[in-house]
């Protein structure tokens, strides 16, 4: 596998678990409370899930961070999440998405090309 697909793998993989996180933090906020407090202690074991695949995510960043230049990883994680999260969002909690947004989502998916590709 070339330089260029193993960054673009490791992007999505890392893309994929952020999404899940927000996903589930999506959830967890959407869930009857009174207050912040109880939200929190009521639903603390999501909470914690959502708390651990960012720390998952953070050490596996620093590992792909050997191999895989920073100028071409963050962009195309960072734009890879936002579109994630955006399939999470419309997928899963019926989120209505825009045309501005799909426009700007095709914005991202190019300059994640532009970015990543010939690095």
């Amino acid at each position: 596998m070339n330089k260029y697909l193993m960054m673009l793998t490791h992007a999505a993989l890392l893309a994929s678990l952020l999404a899940f996180s927000h996903g589930v933090l999506k959830w967890v906020s959407s869930q009857a409370h009174t207050d912040y407090l109880q939200l929190i202690l009521s639903q603390w074991k999501l909470v914690m899930l959502a708390l651990s695949i960012y720390g998952l995510v953070f050490f596996y960043y620093i590992l792909v961070l050997r191999s895989s230049p920073i100028t071409s990883l963050y962009p195309v994680y960072t734009g890879l999440s936002v579109l994630f999260v955006m399939l999470v969002g419309r997928l899963v909690f019926h989120e209505t998405v825009s045309p501005y947004q799909i426009l700007g989502a095709g914005f991202i998916l190019a300059g994640i090309v532009l970015t990543g590709y010939n690095s």
